[in-house]
Parts: structure tokens; sequence; C-alpha cells
């Protein structure tokens, strides 16, 4: 009740800014304001403000799923129809409603600082203090990352410095005014946040729920990949793997189970980071069909064809979750470090090392003495081999839309398009569209600037 009542009081107003200094006063003592260091540890703890509800809107933008025309007009918001069909503008529900992700994604961000705030203010140090905060950077820095893939352009070296990126919040203060940093800057203060908790962190956590030093190496790879620093990238993924690197055989499991991937407790072994989807009307498996570019892809003897997917009406949905359940694991697993190896290697002209990355993860996902691996002799063959199971193992990850986005930066000319009620939809390469709109209430209230159109 203690941690439910701090929670409360955190974030319940976390985007009026003018407003009176927020619990200036107590009108009521029985209400505690966090002050210790189990107030704040607790506060991490709360894994339904922290962990949960990371975007879906890139997921369900993306060429690994579609919607039957009935499912289409069946959904309740015309926001998500207009996301759905890559709409320019109003592709967000309204402020702090059911599904509204920007509200998710700074919710955490509050939280993150409010217990780094707090700290420091109440002058608690010590190895526990600095852990505490080491966790806090961390969930900053995913969120801040998950953020700048949906609502800003694709890193680009030579325009970061100029293109809008997140609002950096780095402070609880709700007074102080909103302003978009630059894409730059972003991802700056994403890289220095995973880097400064790295220090603080411990080896091992009670549970995959809390951050240790393999997630911080973890993200710190998915964002030197998606910015294009293969080498960091590479160095980092290898780090994350020392402390795990354990892989799921696929062979044994039960294709017909609800749920084939086995969990221990809640998750799979294979993750290292537990961070969960919003569970979005767009993506529900009973809506969601998988594209049959993507489901094409699988060979005869892969097994992720039978674990991932189950027959439904004529089209496939998606099943092959590491949580159990229907919940969409968005955080690091071993399997997309030993892909974040494989790419960087190849781009780094290191094939043996790529070979080798990817032959481990595939020797566990094919039947048993039917897979045969692969030896790399062309970087480009090797890349576009990779970049294909990539996509195939990593399918409903919250991964193919900044996939796409990186690609087509890097020359790719990934087109997608999509029929609704037989009108075409299409989104080129390098569209503006990329760069989901602000929610346009958010815009209202804060007066930062939208992203072009």
């Amino acid at each position: 009740m203690k941690t439910n009542t701090i929670i409360l009081l955190l974030t319940a107003s976390i985007f009026f800014s003018g407003c009176e200094k927020f619990l200036e006063e107590k009108s009521d003592k029985s209400i505690a304001i966090p002050t210790t260091l189990h107030d704040f540890q607790s506060l991490l703890h709360d894994w339904a403000t922290v962990n949960f509800n990371f975007s879906a809107v890139g997921e369900a933008s993306s060429d690994d799923m579609f919607l039957k025309d009935g499912d289409y007009n069946a959904l309740y918001y015309e926001s998500d129809k207009r996301l759905y069909t890559w709409q320019p503008d109003y592709t967000s529900r309204s402020f702090n409603s059911v599904g509204d992700e920007w509200y998710n994604c700074y919710e955490g961000i509050y939280v993150c600082n409010s217990v780094l705030k707090g700290i420091e203010d109440n002058n608690l140090i010590g190895e526990t203090a600095d852990y505490i905060k080491g966790q806090a950077l961390v969930f900053r820095a995913a969120r801040y990352l998950d953020g700048v893939q949906i609502w800003a352009p694709v890193y680009n070296k030579s325009t970061a410095d100029t293109d809008l990126g997140m609002v950096l919040r780095l402070d609880p203060d709700m007074n102080i005014p909103s302003e978009r940093a630059s894409v730059q800057a972003t991802y700056d203060q994403i890289i220095k946040d995973l880097t400064d908790a790295l220090p603080m962190l411990r080896t091992a956590s009670v549970a995959p729920t809390m951050p240790n030093k393999s997630v911080a190496y973890g993200l710190l790879a998915r964002t030197h990949l998606i910015m294009g620093n293969y080498a960091e990238a590479l160095e980092n993924a290898e780090k994350a793997l020392t402390f795990n690197n354990q892989l799921v055989d696929f062979n044994g499991l039960d294709p017909n189970a609800n749920y084939p991937i086995p969990v221990v407790g809640r998750l799979s072994a294979e993750v290292i980071f537990y961070t969960r989807m919003f569970a979005s009307e767009l993506i529900n498996a009973s809506r969601a069909r998988i594209s049959s570019s993507l489901y094409d892809l699988y060979e005869q003897g892969d097994l992720r064809k039978t674990i991932y997917f189950r027959s439904v009406d004529g089209a496939y949905s998606f099943k092959g979750t590491h949580t159990g359940a229907a919940a969409l694991l968005t955080g690091i697993s071993v399997s997309e470090l030993y892909l974040i190896v494989a790419e960087c290697s190849a781009r780094l002209d290191d094939l043996d090392k790529a070979e080798q990355a990817l032959n481990t993860l595939l020797v566990k996902r094919w039947v048993t003495n039917q897979f045969n691996p692969y030896s790399f002799a062309d970087k480009n063959i090797a890349l576009e081999i990779i970049l294909k199971e990539r996509r195939k193992e990593l399918v409903f990850r919250g991964l193919r839309w900044s996939d796409i986005k990186r690609l087509n930066r890097d020359g790719y000319n990934i087109t997608l398009t999509r029929t609704v009620n037989e009108q075409t939809f299409t989104l080129p390469p390098n569209d503006l569209r990329y760069a989901i709109a602000i929610p346009e209430t958010i815009i209202e209230i804060s007066g930062i600037k939208q992203n072009p159109r």
C-alpha cells in the first residue's frame, strides 16, 4: 500500500507545467513521501510502471503484421486506423487515455527522475544507494531509446545535431518547460546513462525485471547498432554475453502448445532484461496476422515456423513469446545479442566470427541434424542472410520498425505497402512519417515542436 501511494503521488501530474509545486504540502500526514533507500527501491520494483507499456506503435506500423479488413473496420479508435495506414497526424489517442504511449514513456522516466533526485536530495550514499541509482539510469535510458525510435527520425550522423529528438526530462520538477532536444543529444544521453550506470550495477539480479551489468551492456549494444557504430555495438554485445549466453533449444518443444517456449517463473532462460510491449488492439493476437513476406522466409526444418506461429482463419498469428503468455517482450535477450555480434562482425569484415555467432543461434532453432551451418566468404551475402535471420528470430519484439528505419538510411530501399478495403497505402523509404506524430494534445499542452510533415 505504501509503494502504491508513492507511485500515485509521483505520477499524478506528469505533464502539466506551470502548476503549483507538486507535493509542496502534505494534506494528510499518513501519506508518505519517499525518503529512504527502501522507498526508492520500491518505486523501481513497480514493474507495471517501469517495465511495462513500452511502445507498440512501431510494431503495428511495420511489415511483419497486417489486419484483415473486418478487423481493421472493427477498431474502436480512429487514431489506430490512422496509425495502421501511416497517416501523417492524429495517430495517437487523447492524452492520458488508455493506450497513450507518450504518457507511458514519460511516466516511467518521471519515476526514474524522482528516484535519482530523491537520493541526491536526501544525501543517501553508499553501495546500495549507487545500485538503486544505476537501476534508475538504465530504466530511463531504456525508455528514451524506445521513444526515440518512434517519435524521431532515424539516427543520421550528418543531421543528428539538428533533427528533433526526445524531450529530455532529467529532473522531476514539472515547472521546467518542455523542449525537444536533438537526436544527437538524445542518443548521447542514453549512452551516458548506461555508461554511468555500469560501475554501480551488480553482475546479477534477483529477476530479469531488474537491471544489471549485462542489461546495460545489452542496451548499449542495441543503441550503437541503431546508430551504425558497429565496433561499439559488437564490443558491448560480447560483454553482455559473458554474463548469460544461454539459448533455448527448440528441439523437443511442443509446437501444439498455446505458448511453446518454456519459462522459468514467468520468463524464458534467454531473457536478460524484461520489458514488455503495450497491449495494443492493433497487435493483439486475436487480430494481428503475420505477413506472408515474413512467414514465407521460414524453411522446412526451421522449428520457428511452428513454435512461433499458429494457423488462424487461413492466415497465421504469433505465439512465440518468451513470457509463457500473450505479453510481448521488448527487452534484451541472448538471441538478440548473438544477432548483433553476427551483423556487426560481418560489417567489420570478420566473417568467421559472424558465421560462428549465427550458427550458435540457429542450431538451437532447427530440427537436429537438418541445419547446415553457414560458411561465409562474401560480406554482402553474409549480411543478407544475417538480416533475414534477424527478422525471423526477433519477430514481434518491437525492433522491426527501428530496423527498417536504419536499413533504409543505409540504402536498403524497403517500401511498405498495405491494402485496406481495396485502398492501397504506401510508405516509401526515409519518408517523414517514419517519425510518428507526437500526440497533438501533448503539442497543445507543452508547446513543443511537432515532427515535420
